[in-house]
């Protein structure tokens, strides 16, 4: 499964933001805009920009508050998804809570990302990839009862596709 894929499931493209972007705004001295990311519910992936082979750091980088795996173990576990098939896929999660959108949900993530936050639980092993900055966040919009259905969807379609979830996804 690729992102494209998800293009296809959904039945439409999705809005791209480079994850360095969000960062830089996470980072800024002055309050970040967000008003650029939609403020429906859906779905968001961060991706890849090509197949390249990743490399882990030991630490979590900024987000200070995330959890961080043994790197070998992140390895081992892009290895056995690349096995499968080439994806550009690192991480799908959901914006659909009662009280979230993506505008909150993936600002939520940047802002973790940059240590400026511990308000966002999933990715967390994201912020160990070697050059995370350059991949990309994509995000599709859909109605308010969907998000949940169609995020364990994707990752059970990801799982048959490559007998794991995507690298930071830690649970269907």
């Amino acid at each position: 499964m690729k992102a494209s894929d998800i293009d296809r499931f959904l039945g439409m493209k999705a809005q791209s933001v480079s994850l360095g972007d969000l960062l830089a705004r996470a980072n800024g001295r002055e309050r970040a805009t967000w008003q650029d990311l939609p403020t429906a519910p859906g779905i968001y992936a961060v991706c890849l920009r090509g197949w390249n082979t990743l490399s882990f750091a030991t630490d979590a980088g900024h987000a200070q508050y995330a959890v961080p795996a043994d790197p070998n173990l992140l390895c081992d576990k892009r290895h056995r998804i690349m096995a499968a098939g080439p994806t550009d896929i690192l991480y799908i999660g959901k914006a659909g809570a009662k009280t979230s959108n993506l505008r909150k949900r993936v600002s939520r993530l940047a802002r973790f990302g940059a240590g400026r936050t511990d308000k966002h639980k999933g990715g967390e092993w994201l912020w160990q990839v070697q050059g995370i900055n350059d991949a990309n966040l994509r995000m599709w919009c859909c109605p308010r009862d969907k998000p949940e259905l169609l995020e364990r969807k994707l990752l059970a379609q990801f799982k048959n596709d490559h007998g794991d979830l995507p690298l930071a996804n830690r649970q269907l």
